[in-house]
């Protein structure tokens, strides 16, 4: 468990892998994670070609950024949502994902 002072600016690496454990592409992947902590504070880290919200990709790897103050306590849970192509939707994607706990406590 990684403690982290609320008064903090957090930064972390942001991987992607498949289900045998393979790194997958982070520049194209289109995802918008929540991340929420205990007092119901929360920050959104997306990512939609060149868009991308609360992230930078520097020299290829995909860092995730908290702004000093944005959570009060508490262990953080993301809820991770992607995005894949499929022609069977209407909008031509379908959304998918989970919500858990990270290892980052705010303290």
């Amino acid at each position: 468990m990684h403690e982290k002072y609320s008064w903090e600016g957090i930064k972390f690496e942001i991987v992607f892998e498949d289900s045998q454990g393979n790194p997958l592409d982070a520049e194209n992947m289109v995802f918008r994670f929540i991340y929420r902590d205990e007092a119901g504070q929360s920050c959104v880290i997306s990512q939609n070609g060149d868009e991308r919200v609360n992230c930078v990709f520097r020299d290829g790897k995909l860092i995730g950024i908290f702004e000093p103050n944005t959570f009060r306590r508490g262990i953080l849970t993301v809820e991770r949502r992607f995005c894949r192509e499929d022609p069977d939707f209407e909008k031509g994607y379908c959304p998918y994902g989970r919500q858990e706990a990270t290892n980052i406590k705010i303290i």
